[in-house]
This record gives structure tokens, C-alpha cells and sequence, in this order.
């Protein structure tokens, strides 16, 4: 089950390193739009003295929960790209990848829709699909050549031809 089908494993390199490249993008623009609420929470916190528990209160946790899950991606993702990406590691990276596609469908990621969030999605849908073929598809067993063998033969006992045949075969 170490073997690897390079076919596959090349697509999920392809896959893992898309994956990779949107997830750093949305977690970067989903930490840069939350910056501004952040800042001003703590701002009013320490101007206006007010106590840390009601501060807390006002913060949308449900930010960090697609901070997470976005991060939680870009692993799965740089897993996909550093490693050999063998059947037995397809088969590591399967359970959490069904697990973050399941949960990706059920969160709301996108304000702009159904349709972006799909998109969003499609990496990593693929990114399963692929793990789940490289584990479940078997590898195609290479023709068996005869193998050289050099076990030492039993000599020949040596037979003297004539001279006419030595002739007869030059």
C-alpha cells in the first residue's frame, strides 16, 4: 500500500498546491477585514475604559471558527504539496479532507453566494475525490520479466570433432 500511481499523485500536487494558494488568500483577506473591528473594539477598550468582558462580548467568534477552518486547509494543503503523496498518506489525508469538505459545504464562507462558495470549494472536493482514488484504485501490476539466471550450468562434457567436421562448419 506505499506504492504510489504518479498520475494521481501529480494531480494532487496541482490540486494540494490550488488549494493551498486560495486558503493563504482567504485567511489573509478574512484576517485583513476583521482588523478593523478588532482594532476598534480594543481601541474603545482602553480610551473609554471599558471592561474586558463586555469588549469580548461584541467579538463575531464566528470569524475565527473560518479562520480555522481556513487555516486547517492551508495544512491539509502544504501536507499535500511536501509529501510523497504515497497510497498510505492518500489514505492519512482522506479523513480530513472529508471531514473540512463537509464542514465547507455546511458553513456560510462567502457573502457573494452559492456559487462562490462552490468555487471555493472545488479544490478541495477534488483534493478528496483524489485521495479516495489513489486509495481505492489499485496500482497496475508491472509485466514480470524472466529473470538472468547465473547459477552456475553443469559442464558440458567436452566432445572432439573431426577435422572434417571443424571444416564443414567454418
Amino acid at each position: 500500500m506505499h506504492r504510489r500511481n504518479p498520475l494521481i499523485a501529480r494531480a494532487l500536487f496541482w490540486v494540494g498546491l490550488a488549494l493551498l494558494i486560495l486558503s493563504v488568500y482567504e485567511l489573509c483577506i478574512r484576517l485583513d477585514a476583521s482588523w478593523g473591528w478588532a482594532r476598534g473594539y480594543f481601541l474603545s477598550h482602553y480610551e473609554a475604559q471599558t471592561p474586558v468582558g463586555i469588549v469580548l462580548k461584541y467579538i463575531p467568534y464566528e470569524n475565527l471558527w473560518k479562520w480555522g477552518y481556513m487555516l486547517l486547509c492551508a495544512i491539509l494543503a502544504l501536507c499535500a504539496v511536501f509529501s510523497r503523496r504515497t497510497r498510505r498518506q492518500s489514505g492519512f489525508m482522506l479523513v480530513p479532507a472529508a471531514a473540512l469538505t463537509a464542514l465547507g459545504f455546511t458553513m456560510r464562507l462567502s457573502i457573494f453566494g452559492d456559487l462562490v462558495r462552490t468555487l471555493k470549494l472545488l479544490p478541495l472536493t477534488a483534493f478528496t475525490a483524489l485521495c479516495l482514488l489513489h486509495v481505492v484504485i489499485p496500482l497496475p501490476q508491472p509485466k514480470q520479466q524472466p529473470r538472468p539466471n547465473f547459477a552456475p550450468q553443469p559442464m558440458q562434457p567436452y566432445q572432439r570433432r573431426r577435422r572434417s567436421e571443424r571444416r564443414k562448419a567454418s
